[in-house]
């Protein structure tokens, strides 16, 4: 296979590229294909386990939600996951990956609300590094490989909602999706005098576009519906900043959700939605293993005890859904059990919040525990 071929193979297949034994010894379940999609929940919507991200206007999924009270002015997250990696045959590791998933700043003009988020899409920084042997001239020689990926792709979104009253918020939204991932992949002997060593390194930039769109409805005291979706424009996989050499397009998403606030400063909701990821299939090799997922969470907040008069919001939620890119033909299932407090400041023009989440991922005989938390800081005037 031609350098070049077997560049745009690594790109596409991600820890797939390496030997079967290291991906089981080594790699993570949530690094596979073009990388980990966070969900773009912020930290709050995180903390009910993303039964809110409909509703909530830090969380850029629903360009309605914009029209919320909630809305900050400006808002800034940051995830770090440490994960742990059990496979089949007892081999573990253990990683941490920081993350800044979410930033956005809103605003009002004549008398509608705009937005400006960058949110991360696909996360693919990964290294495996593990031992082999390789025969080179009749002889089984030691050496070391090294795998590495940094980047992913990010999603930036312009986005509009207007109120037509109390009972009903709508809004729209424009997002283009620019992306960067750096590929180094090495070998060294443990000889290097006779032997030597080998790097390949390839960089490779991703470009596509979208439309987004959604509603929030209260028809009856106390029950607000949602509903959002994003449609899908062309995407471009280059190797460097020229040559085309994958075309496929955003994955389309639907969501819904209901949630109920009946109970004084208490708000629970559920949530469904699906994302049609195997349109991306055209950026990899024809035998990436890649499948269109489904979520669902439950979860809400309660009000809290008063910090600097104003109540604290508590938080749970449960969240199952599937990840994209599989191991072999094993679809990845995610459950997490989550749990987050704001805590709100400045007399409440500002909100400092804290979430855990404990994912458990899972494909045939090879398990993946993460512990994410997520730190989130908003105000506004």
């Amino acid at each position: 296979m031609r350098p070049r071929t077997r560049a745009v193979f690594t790109a596409a297949a991600g820890c797939c590229c390496l030997a079967a034994s290291a991906l089981h010894a080594q790699g993570a379940l949530s690094t596979l294909g073009f990388g980990y999609p966070s969900g773009q929940l912020s930290t709050r919507a995180l903390g009910a386990g993303g039964a809110l991200a409909d509703f909530d206007p830090n969380s850029p999924l629903n360009p309605a939600a914009l029209e919320g009270p909630l809305r900050s002015l400006v808002y800034l997250q940051y995830d770090p996951e440490f994960r742990g990696v059990i496979a089949g045959g007892g081999a573990s590791t253990n990683t941490l990956t920081a993350r800044f998933p979410v930033f956005g700043v809103t605003g009002r003009v004549a008398g509608f609300s705009i937005g400006l988020s960058f949110s991360s899409f696909l996360d693919r920084t990964w290294t495996n590094i593990y031992a082999d042997t390789q025969r080179v001239g009749g002889q089984l020689v030691p050496s070391t490989v090294t795998a590495q990926s940094a980047g992913g792709i990010s999603d930036v979104r312009a986005a509009i909602a207007y109120s037509f009253g109390p009972r009903l918020r709508v809004g729209f939204g424009l997002h283009v999706f620019p992306g960067e991932n750096q590929t180094v992949i090495g070998r060294s002997f443990t000889d290097t005098v006779q032997f030597g060593t080998f790097t390949q390194s390839d960089i490779f930039n991703f470009s596509g576009s979208a439309v987004s769109f959604g509603v929030l409805a209260t028809p009856v005291s106390h029950w607000t519906f949602a509903a959002s979706g994003r449609v899908g424009g062309v995407m471009h996989m280059r190797a460097g900043d020229s040559t085309v050499i994958g075309t496929a397009h955003i994955p389309d998403r639907w969501g819904a959700s209901a949630a109920y606030d009946g109970f004084g400063g208490s708000v629970f909701a559920v949530r469904y939605s699906t994302e049609q990821w195997s349109s991306m299939r055209g950026l990899g090799s024809p035998g990436l293993p890649i499948n269109d997922a489904t979520e669902f969470s439950a979860g809400g907040e309660i009000a809290g005890p008063k910090f600097s008069g104003v109540p604290m919001a508590l938080r749970l939620g449960f969240r199952s859904r599937d990840l994209p890119f599989s191991l072999d033909a094993t679809k990845v299932k995610e459950q997490s059990a989550t749990a987050g407090v704001g805590i709100p400041f400045a007399n409440g023009r500002g909100s400092a919040d804290l979430s855990v989440e404990h994912a458990q991922r899972s494909a045939g005989d090879t398990r993946e525990t993460g512990w994410i938390l997520s730190f989130g800081f908003g105000v506004r005037p």
